[in-house]
């Protein structure tokens, strides 16, 4: 098939954004005036698990479209959809025209009828799984800063020095005065970044979040509306995802001053800023895990997963320096949500003022074998977040097919790379065998056509509700990835940054895209 086809969306163009239990939505349909005269249009809801079938009501043609409605009672807080089209078929041409069954007007001959299915996958002349139908749900509202807003990521040992850092690094960074025993000292402007090896984690140039105060002016002459930072908390590491403690800011980066300093500029100019935290894990050399080695008896014992002789305990991906967190302790949950101090809590209230949280790895927060704890983490997260600052976002990392884990009810959406980055990769690959593909063993991205990245896109999305689809984020790269430019054909990264902006979802822009900044891992 050619050309446009039946077309309908959660937008406020085909549906209601503001729904409760019990209510009737309205769902309309278009149908393009040229693909094939539908005679009937049935609208299929499933309720309480059941499908029932409501026929639409014609509403006339406008604009090239024919429009269809259909009422659907919303019976469940996730309330699934499609829509069923009977369209008469044509008879062949005499001469041995297409009779090839592709769409309308292409049957042989007879005057048949077809039937179509509409989901959020596309349109299919066969039954297809309730997997990709369409969503309503009654989940309360994101924050609307989020879902119109541009993000820019910054990960703040690579962004920029402030004056105060520069004066705190002797020697240009390259001394050991005022650098820890971790890191690997490195000169801002001479010394090459590892992408990968021993030192990738190690190395550190010093930037800090007053480099970043001193540079809103940059950000937001770019456009952006949302500072999303990587980790700020103390650890032993550059990217920080492993927590020494979740109590202050890297002194490092500024200190917990620097932070106010940092939320109260951007705030002054109308910018949100997000913070970065670890619900899966945190550092090995954190107080809560220092204390559970020390003492098997302590409260914090129980924050972790201990082999029987404590010789051994879980960790991410088996990265000793990153113990995973156990949900199933009451303790945690307190003290990493409930509590006045929790880090959850402290740094959406005065006097930092976060305008959110992205929680890394999201995906396996909760989850260990038998085990699955996800949903409900997300829950008491998300409550605790509501309760202090509705107006708060709460996105979530889910590298692959995320849309089980995001419905709206908790987190608002998804940092997942499944739907737009890795397909667009795909699509627009140049010569990279030596980029990493997402942690596949490929020799660089999978290349694939045009009508595979809409396909991919299409499929990996189809499973959110229109309100998650835009919350989610959109980037080109990351922190995590190597960098688009590095990737992609010539002119690549500017056709994706045009998709970025124009797809459902958040565009992600990470601090250096805007330089065309390359970068293999």
């Amino acid at each position: 098939m050619t050309g446009p086809l039946p077309h309908h969306d959660g937008s406020a163009l085909h549906a209601p954004q503001l729904l409760a239990l019990g209510d009737e939505a309205l769902l309309r349909l278009r149908v393009p005036a040229g693909w094939g005269r539908a005679t009937r249009v049935w609208l299929r809801s499933i309720q309480d698990g059941e499908p029932r079938y409501e026929p639409c009501t014609g509403l006339g043609e406008a604009d090239g479209w024919v429009w269809w409605e259909a009422p659907m009672t919303v019976t469940n807080p996730v309330a699934r959809y499609r829509f069923l089209l009977e369209v008469p078929v044509a008879p062949a041409e005499p001469d041995g025209g297409d009779g090839g069954g592709a769409g309308p007007g292409t049957c042989a001959a007879g005057g048949d009828l077809r039937y179509w299915s509409l989901n959020a996958q596309g349109l299919f002349s066969r039954d297809v799984s309730d997997y990709a139908d369409f969503r309503l749900t009654t989940f309360p509202a994101a924050p609307a800063w989020l879902r119109s807003g541009t993000m820019y990521q910054i990960f703040p040992d690579r962004f920029a020095r402030s004056a105060a850092a520069k004066e705190r690094l002797a020697g240009g960074g390259l001394s050991r005065e005022g650098v820890p025993d971790w890191a690997v000292p490195c000169s801002w402007d001479a010394t090459p970044v590892e992408g990968s090896g021993p030192q990738t984690p190690s190395q550190f140039y010093g930037g800090d979040l007053g480099g970043i105060t001193e540079r809103l002016d940059h950000i937001q002459q770019l456009g952006a509306d949302v500072i999303y930072l990587t980790p700020f908390f103390p650890a032993r590491s550059n990217h920080r995802y492993d927590a020494s403690t979740f109590a202050s800011v890297d002194p490092l980066l500024g200190g917990d001053q620097a932070l106010v300093d940092l939320v109260e500029a951007a705030h002054a100019r109308g910018l949100k800023v997000m913070g970065d935290l670890t619900a899966n894990h945190s550092g090995d050399a954190h107080e809560w895990f220092r204390r559970a080695l020390a003492d098997p008896g302590s409260a914090e014992a129980g924050y972790y997963y201990f082999n029987d002789d404590r010789t051994d305990y879980e960790a991410w991906y088996g990265v000793a320096s990153l113990p995973k967190l156990n949900w199933s302790s009451p303790g945690l949950k307190e003290r990493f949500v409930l509590a006045e101090d929790s880090p959850v809590a402290r740094w959406l209230k005065p006097p930092f003022n976060l305008d959110g949280w992205r929680i890394d790895v999201g995906n396996m927060t909760g989850r260990l074998g038998a085990t699955d704890l996800n949903h409900e983490v997300a829950r008491l997260i998300a409550d605790r977040v509501r309760e202090i600052n509705p107006e708060a976002a709460l996105l979530a990392e889910a590298t692959n097919d995320a849309a089980p884990d995001f419905s709206g009810e908790h987190w608002h959406g998804a940092m997942t790379y499944s739907n737009f980055t890795r397909p667009l990769w795909s699509w627009l690959a140049g010569d990279a065998p030596h980029v990493n593909f997402f942690g596949t063993p490929l020799p660089g991205p999978n290349r694939t056509g045009a009508e595979d990245f809409l396909a991919t896109h299409l499929d990996l999305a189809a499973a959110f509700s229109w309100n998650v689809r835009q919350q989610n984020m959109n980037a080109l790269n990351s922190h995590d990835t190597a960098r688009a430019a590095t990737v992609m054909i010539d002119g690549g990264q500017r056709l994706g940054a045009v998709l970025m902006f124009t797809l459902p979802g958040v565009p992600v822009v990470f601090a250096g895209d805007e330089f065309g900044l390359k970068g293999h891992n």
